[in-house]
């Protein structure tokens, strides 16, 4: 009667192990689905009812396009928080009269991740700011900071560092050249950005700090819009130096060797953007468009490898500047609180005049 009874026990606890076993197989097999369905992409498009630049989100299969800002002047440059929590944007709606011409010259706002709550952060007219990016502590926030001259045109721009609530702007380039689009590497040690302080636009590599300036590029070419990868290992960037005057998306090794060209297409490819997980990089670019007069941008994404390029926007506006971020955490727990995290999440948009 005890062997019996042993034997049942011993049979139960096997059924119950394979199960075990077989659905956390299916979840682990699973999580690049997982990845997919735990994250947005936000954008700005001109679709909005006006016709202004507004920030919108996605899935990242294109689906479930949703207007997150609505407002009479410009909203753009999203930038997801690691905690996939807030976004912070650029946007002209405290100025009194838009410019002439479309430049960097507004405010960092902070949102949340539905739109709700906008908050100014550096509320400085004299300074106009752009380009935002997040420390993985979720502590600081880089952007790009400049003066106004003739009124319109952005110059002497440098790279700042400020608390994530406005507080303490510390100029971390303090250069004569402009600097901007600023991206902080997933360690948090680092801040990869774009200057032309030797007469040519090129990415440079400095310690969050602002110490140890390194070129990384060091090319005739123009560069720009550093994206670091969720890993660290390697940097995508946008570059001219096919030597057609046609921009592409390229990646490095984060040490500036070894570029490859991803995109390799006769249209403007450029503002290139990681996946949390590092498998795919949605970017912005023109091949769509039907005629010079086209003022068509559409948001693809491809493989990291450049492979398989997919139009997620398929709209006649300008839709641009892709922000890809996780929206919230998924762990499995047990009593023993093992969690486990799939995804890594890094955000940084990178946005620049060059």
């Amino acid at each position: 009667m005890k062997f019996a009874l042993f034997k049942q026990k011993i049979q139960a606890y096997s059924l119950h192990s394979g199960f075990l076993v077989f659905v956390m197989y299916f979840f682990l097999a699973s999580a690049g689905w997982v990845q997919a369905a735990d994250t947005q992409i936000a954008f700005e498009s001109t679709r909005s009812r006006h016709g202004i630049v507004e920030i919108y989100l996605m899935d990242p299969d294109g689906e479930q396009i949703r207007q997150i800002t609505d407002e009479p002047k410009y909203d753009g440059e999203p930038a997801w928080s690691p905690d996939g929590k807030r976004i912070t944007f650029v946007s002209y709606r405290d100025l009194k009269e838009l410019p002439e011409h479309r430049v960097i010259r507004g405010d960092i706002y902070v949102m949340n991740a539905d739109g709700s709550n906008p908050i100014n952060l550096t509320q400085s007219p004299e300074r106009p700011a752009g380009v935002s990016s997040w420390s993985p502590d979720r502590k600081q926030i880089a952007f790009t900071s400049g003066e106004l001259f003739n009124d319109d045109i952005l110059t002497n721009s440098d790279i700042w560092v400020m608390d994530t609530d406005g507080a303490n702007p510390r100029n971390r380039t303090n250069h004569e050249a402009q600097d901007q689009t600023p991206d902080w590497s997933p360690d948090g040690l680092r801040i990869a950005f774009t200057s032309d302080r030797d007469r040519n636009w090129e990415i440079y590599l400095m310690n969050a700090d602002g110490t140890n300036l390194i070129n990384l590029t060091n090319h005739p070419a123009r560069d720009g819009r550093p994206d670091w990868s969720p890993d660290g290992q390697q940097i995508a960037f946008t570059s001219d130096r096919e030597g057609d005057g046609n921009t592409e998306v390229y990646v490095m090794n984060a040490d500036g060797t070894n570029p490859i060209n991803l995109t390799n297409h006769p249209a403007r490819d450029d503002r290139p953007d990681w996946s949390p997980d590092g498998q795919q990089i949605a970017f912005s670019t023109t091949r769509d468009r039907k005629d010079d007069e086209d003022k068509n941008v559409e948001i693809y994404v491809m493989n990291a490898n450049g492979t398989n390029p997919i139009n997620l926007t398929n709209h006649p506006a300008w839709d641009s500047s892709p922000s890809w971020g996780s929206v919230r955490p998924l762990g499995v727990s047990s009593k023993k609180k093992l969690a486990t995290l799939w995804g890594k999440v890094k955000r940084s948009n990178t946005y620049g005049i060059r």
